[in-house]
């Protein structure tokens, strides 16, 4: 981490020390995640540009780039965020791009997402919508109608 410079600073064979640190690559703005642990209880709300992991219990939303309920968590309310991976119970609204209900889940709760993966065992109770639809279904569909109309007399 440190290199050790030697230099002499006189005439005379006495030697001062320097110390340079090392340069790194610069971090791009990567944030450590917030960790709430299981003695701990939210009322309110949890906005964060970084990742988030609830051991503890959230009584309001979280809005995060990441969030991570552990098996004990417990969060009432929206969470909105890039991802979720969901351990525990969550009770309200998960929008995020991509959301994973693992084994130990408990969501009762409607979903908005693009991509949606539950694990064996999980319980979800709620309905599902997608973020975005896929073009090439509505071009599809549109193409359908329009060959149903050509045909009719």
């Amino acid at each position: 981490m440190f290199n050790k410079i030697n230099t002499s600073t006189s005439k005379t064979s006495d030697k001062q020390e320097i110390y340079i640190k090392k340069s790194h690559p610069p971090v791009q703005n990567k944030l450590a995640p917030s960790i709430l642990g299981s003695d701990l209880t939210v009322i309110g709300d949890i906005k964060t540009k970084g990742d988030v992991h609830i051991d503890g219990r959230v009584d309001g939303n979280i809005t995060a780039s990441g969030v991570i309920i552990g098996e004990k968590g417990t969060v009432i309310g929206k969470i909105i965020a890039r991802s979720a991976r969901i351990r525990g119970n969550v009770t309200g609204k998960i929008d995020a791009t991509k959301i994973e209900l693992t084994e130990t889940a408990s969501v009762k709760a409607d979903l908005t997402q693009d991509q949606l993966i539950i694990a064996n065992g999980a319980f979800f109770d709620g309905k599902c919508n997608r973020k975005t639809s896929s073009k090439l279904k509505n071009e599809q569909i549109i193409t359908e109608d329009s060959n149903k109309n050509s045909t009719k007399l």
